[in-house]
């Protein structure tokens, strides 16, 4: 059976067979037309049956010698036509033929096969081009005959070569729609793992991306009690239930314009203000946060689950950028991502807690509640709040 990759070198080879196959069968009213007895016009047929064979080759695996098998046939067919007509017909021409398509025949794991054949063939038309003149040829055929086939051996050298123009161009077409399409992909995946304007630099200079943006709201969640609840399901459920639920956050996430950063087990990050500067971006995290927490109710009645949310957002500055050399991804740094991180793990089960620098900034079109000085591991005593929704 043949790879997915070498079948394009079988329908070539099989459809080159049978043009070689009709043009041999040509020869033979031709041939007569000129006055060849019926005994010699016939031999082409025996080419025709030998070269049927190289399909069957091809139908048993056996890719290799079917390529190697047609060439040798090819070949001889041609050296005979030559020598048999000698100076009244150019058929050496088609020896041209054989060193154009046998780059294609053979794929590249075999271009050592192609190179020797097709420098094999080039000696031969060049030798063939040199005595042409001098060849008298086994056959006679009348001088008034000799100019006609000669245009008819041209006409169907340039014929063939048209048409094998026209299959290179198809392929070339072919391979240009492949690479496009691949590309297309690559840009698709490359789009899920890091921001636009991200790849966009990775492209002009492959220094380390590194920005400090000086206003960005950080949002941290995670589903409460899920390590001990996923310990009751089957893992297949549980890696299906966090699909659903994360992939409806992703959609809330490109509705807000805000930036997906990770997601570590059943924790969720994202941020709004960057790389993108954004005025809003403390408006579009806290709306992204409250349908977070309808998305979790839905899912909660849909499965009868206790699945709650604990959500944590900070605003301030942060150093974002992409490190490492294989599955790297875009990341965030600095105090405000880490207190961020800490409002989540401090908070309440179905709140969304922030600190003071995000209340300051939402207060006029968002409620909330205060939950005074809390003390936090690591940051000292910090102001929380509840945002409890929009004002009314």
């Amino acid at each position: 059976m043949a790879h997915q990759f070498e079948i394009k070198h079988v329908v070539l080879l099989n459809s080159l067979t049978l043009v070689v196959i009709a043009f041999a069968a040509l020869n033979v009213p031709i041939s007569m037309f000129f006055g060849v007895p019926l005994g010699r016009a016939l031999g082409p047929i025996a080419v025709c049956a030998l070269l049927l064979f190289t399909i069957v080759l091809n139908g048993r695996g056996r890719l290799l010698l079917a390529r190697l098998y047609f060439m040798g046939v090819s070949l001889a067919f041609i050296i005979t036509n030559a020598f048999v007509f000698g100076k009244s017909a150019p058929g050496h021409l088609f020896l041209l033929t054989l060193v154009l398509v046998v780059y294609f025949i053979f794929p590249r794991k075999q271009k050592s096969f192609a190179l020797w054949i097709a420098l094999l063939g080039f000696l031969l038309f060049a030798g063939f081009e040199i005595f042409h003149e001098s060849m008298p040829g086994l056959i006679s055929v009348p001088v008034e005959s000799i100019a006609m086939r000669t245009k008819g051996m041209q006409i169907g050298f340039g014929g063939l070569i048209f048409a094998f123009s026209y299959y290179i161009y198809r392929t070339f077409e072919r391979s240009e729609k492949y690479v496009q399409a691949e590309q297309e992909k690559s840009e698709r995946l490359l789009q899920n793992i890091l921001p636009s304007s991200v790849i966009k630099k990775l492209r002009e200079s492959p220094d380390t991306i590194a920005e400090r943006f000086e206003n960005c709201t950080v949002l941290f969640s995670d589903i409460v009690g899920f390590t001990e609840m996923s310990r009751k399901m089957p893992a297949v459920g549980v890696v299906s239930l966090l699909n659903e639920i994360f992939s409806d956050f992703d959609d809330l996430a490109e509705k807000h314009q805000l930036e997906k950063i990770k997601t570590i087990g059943d924790a969720y990050m994202i941020v709004g203000g960057l790389p993108d500067p954004g005025v809003d971006h403390a408006e579009r995290v806290a709306l992204f946060a409250l349908e977070m927490l309808e998305t979790v109710r839905h899912y909660r009645d849909k499965y009868s689950l206790p699945l709650e949310l604990r959500i944590g957002i900070n605003s301030g500055d942060a150093v974002a950028g992409v490190i490492g050399k294989k599955k790297f991804i875009y990341d965030l740094w600095g105090d405000s991502v880490n207190t961020a991180s800490r409002m989540e793990s401090h908070g309440l089960p179905g709140q969304i807690q922030v600190t003071e620098a995000t209340y300051q900034l939402l207060q006029k079109r968002f409620t909330f509640e205060d939950r005074g000085i809390l003390d936090i591991k690591g940051l000292g005593p910090v102001k929380g709040y509840l945002l409890m929704g929009i004002a009314a």
